[in-house]
């Protein structure tokens, strides 16, 4: 043990302290790949071998996301026949106004607003409809249209009464009917 000692004693002296310091970073750097790298390494493997297992039942189930643009392209066209056209929209329209007779709301005159997607294959109506009635009708209407349209999506909903002890509320129901373009 003194024979060690004696060693590192001499060592330290021939270092000085900028090589001592230098030593200390070196046995850092080597605990810290020791510690965080090679762990990380062997998790990385693993990873790799579940996206090839992956691949390989994908190859296997007959589906190949790179290669297959057909499908991709099928898949594409199936998401855009899913929403109504838009010469459908007075139907769309009559939709909602039947949803308001079936809850006795009054609707008063509504804006209507079409606009195109960017990228030209979808279009949108904005419907703003004023209706008087409960907070109870109110809300059934909207789940009465959200339910019959499904590509119609609720935007916004404000509520107005006019005094403290009246059932009656206005609300302007704002409503985005998702359409394709074609």
């Amino acid at each position: 043990m003194n024979k060690a000692l004696f060693i590192a004693t001499r060592w330290m002296k021939n270092l000085g302290p900028l090589g001592m310091a230098g030593m200390a970073m070196l046995v850092l750097a080597v605990g810290g790949y020791l510690g965080m790298t090679l762990p990380q390494h062997s998790k990385i493997e693993q990873l790799t071998q579940e996206v090839a297992d992956a691949q390989a039942q994908q190859k296997s189930a007959g589906l190949n996301p790179v290669a297959d643009t057909h499908s991709s392209t099928a898949r594409l066209h199936a998401f855009y026949e899913f929403f109504p056209a838009r010469q459908s929209a007075p139907q769309l329209l009559g939709t909602l106004y039947k949803a308001a007779r079936a809850e006795s709301l009054t609707l008063s005159e509504g804006e209507y607003k079409y606009s195109l997607g960017k990228a030209g294959a979808m279009g949108m109506y904005e419907v703003d409809l004023p209706v008087k009635g409960t907070y109870v009708q109110i809300r059934k209407f909207i789940v009465k249209v959200l339910n019959a349209m499904p590509s119609a999506a609720l935007e916004e909903v404000s509520f107005k009464r006019e005094s403290v002890g009246s059932g009656e509320l206005e609300a302007v129901i704002r409503f985005t009917i998702y359409m394709s373009a074609a």
